[in-house]
């Protein structure tokens, strides 16, 4: 049992936790976007932060990269100098999706991670 000094003590603490994670703030928490959902809804995604997944592809002339999983379905990745380092790999990319009609759909990326 805890005595009155350390229940309260507990409490402090539990209290301090909770009104930390309320202040938190997820507007900036990427939004999961599978590959098909960003091919078929461009629109919807328009602007957003998104998480997604599949491989890196490349082709040299021009030099330019996308993501893509097993259906083909495609985002072109910017930078490509941070892109170019994940070239092959299967990865999870964050990262901000646009979308032109005229030029198409890419990722200006976040952050890369292996899967």
């Amino acid at each position: 049992m805890f005595d009155g000094g350390r229940r309260a003590a507990v409490a402090a603490l539990a209290l301090a936790v909770m009104l930390t994670l309320a202040g938190c703030d997820y507007r900036d928490a990427p939004q999961g976007a599978p590959l098909r959902a960003l091919a078929a809804e461009p629109q919807t995604y328009q602007g957003s932060l998104v998480a997604t997944s599949g491989v890196v592809r490349g082709f040299d002339d021009p030099e330019h990269y996308w993501i893509e999983d097993e259906a083909l379905n495609r985002v072109e990745l910017e930078p490509l100098a941070l892109a170019r380092e994940h070239l092959g790999q299967r990865v999870q990319v964050v990262g901000t999706f646009h979308y032109d009609p005229g030029q198409g759909r890419w990722l200006e990326v976040r952050d890369f991670s292996p899967l």
